[in-house]
């Protein structure tokens, strides 16, 4: 009878924590409601799970040097992109932090390739072509001065329509998205994460993985309702 009652503590505690570590799985991981473009493909989960984006394509830049601001809520700061019209053209991203009105500090940053390459604090069309897989591409940012989390640069466009980015680009079609933080409704689809675990339908997860995930999760339930059961019911 001990032994039966440590397997129930056992595996009552194994879904508790199972399920709290489930639950911590950041939004745009999980692939549960994610809606991308539809009229470009692109893996929808590289666009979701931010808390604050921006987005833009070339004919939001102005000016000479043609750039681009936008304001995400990032401890006041005031980002902004700038384009360099060249044979290869070239981007870059900073933050512009103000004291009131005042322009007080740059931090630009340094664009990290899925790879984990460092393509520096400038990134050209070339590294985008060379980077991107189907038409799109996600980078990691860090500050050149402290080194701390930028956030995330998303480079995509429409491949069924446009050869390469460089001709994207040109039609004003080569999209930029940054993004920052983690959604804060991360935890919200934690319900449809475990049933479809449990139904072997994670998202992006092939079957036969979905069911080595499966079967812990599965075998604790099983042995909670045969424990129960068999105390409720003496002669089972």
């Amino acid at each position: 009878m001990a032994s039966e009652m440590r397997g129930f503590v056992f595996s009552i505690t194994f879904i508790i924590i199972f399920s709290t570590l489930l639950a911590t799985i950041p939004a745009g991981l999980q692939g549960i409601g994610a809606s991308g473009d539809s009229l470009i493909p692109v893996d929808p989960k590289l666009l979701t799970g931010f808390d604050e984006t921006a987005n833009w394509t070339k004919s939001d830049y102005t000016g000479t040097f043609p750039s681009y601001s936008y304001v995400l809520p990032t401890a006041g700061r005031t980002w902004a992109t700038d384009w360099y019209d060249l044979a290869d053209d070239i981007f870059t991203v900073s933050a512009f932090t103000y004291w009131w009105i005042i322009l007080v500090g740059i931090d630009p940053c340094k664009f990290l390739s899925p790879n984990g390459t460092s393509r520096g604090t400038t990134l050209s069309i070339d590294e985008i072509e060379g980077d991107a897989t189907d038409g799109s591409v996600r980078y990691s940012m860090v500050f050149t001065t402290t080194g701390q989390d930028a956030g995330a640069l998303v480079v995509f466009w429409n491949t069924t329509t446009y050869t390469d980015p460089q001709d994207a680009h040109d039609n004003d079609v080569l999209n930029f998205l940054h993004g920052v933080g983690f959604s804060s409704s991360a935890t919200s689809d934690i319900g449809s994460l475990l049933v479809g675990l449990l139904f072997l339908q994670l998202p992006d997860v092939p079957v036969l993985i979905n069911m080595f995930l499966a079967v812990p999760p599965w075998a604790c339930i099983i042995y909670v309702l045969w424990f129960i059961i068999k105390e409720m019911v003496p002669f089972v």
